[in-house]
């Protein structure tokens, strides 16, 4: 049973990695929504059978371990169970990797004028707040973040006041969504810039 379904979702499994590039937060994401509740870190390490070296080399350039596609195709086989179908599997897959598709898209589009901002604001992290209150959606849209939010989002310490144009960048990537395009963001940044 489980080997029939996998075979069907096997394409789909390949893309969404070739997009998440195993990233292990994408992969926790994608098993949570499976599973219909979170799959804490731990589990989804253990699933995948993350091996050692494998964290330290993340941790040695401070970034969250990646998984290998083989890593990937063992956890989700092992993970179909009788009363699954391979339509729950590719409707949860398609709509990460619509995202993780809209993702690219959009990271490339605004790339040159991201970097732009993050230089010209010095990686100032009250002023990067100042661009993300403008892109959030209505009702939030203008109003300030609650205390440590921004630093959150970043995933830099609370009582840091500036970010690498990577943290900027890589906090970008993790919290676009489906309906972000270029033509939406662009405007906000071009505002910004013109401050």
């Amino acid at each position: 049973h489980a080997d029939k379904i996998f075979a069907e979702i096997k394409p789909l499994v390949a893309k969404f990695h070739a997009l998440s590039r195993g990233n292990i937060e994408n992969v926790g994401i994608l098993f949570s929504q499976i599973a219909g509740e979170l799959v804490d870190p731990p589990t989804i390490m253990a699933l995948l059978k993350v091996e050692d070296a494998q964290i330290a080399e993340a941790q040695s350039k401070k970034q969250v371990p990646v998984a290998r596609l083989e890593q990937l195709e063992q956890a989700i086989l092992t993970s179909i169970d009788e009363s699954d179908t391979a339509d729950k599997y590719s409707k949860v897959l398609n709509e990460h990797i619509e995202r993780l598709e809209v993702v690219d898209k959009v990271m490339s589009g605004l790339n040159s004028i991201m970097v732009d901002f993050h230089k010209k604001v010095e990686g100032d992290i009250a002023k990067i707040e100042l661009l993300f209150v403008d892109m959030a959606p209505e009702p939030q849209k203008g109003k300030p973040m609650p205390p440590g939010m921004i630093q959150a989002l970043l995933r830099v310490g609370k009582t840091e006041t500036k970010c690498s144009v990577e943290d900027f960048l890589e906090c970008f990537r993790r919290n676009l969504d489906s309906t972000d395009t270029v033509e939406k963001l662009k405007p906000v940044f071009e505002a910004h810039l013109a401050k």
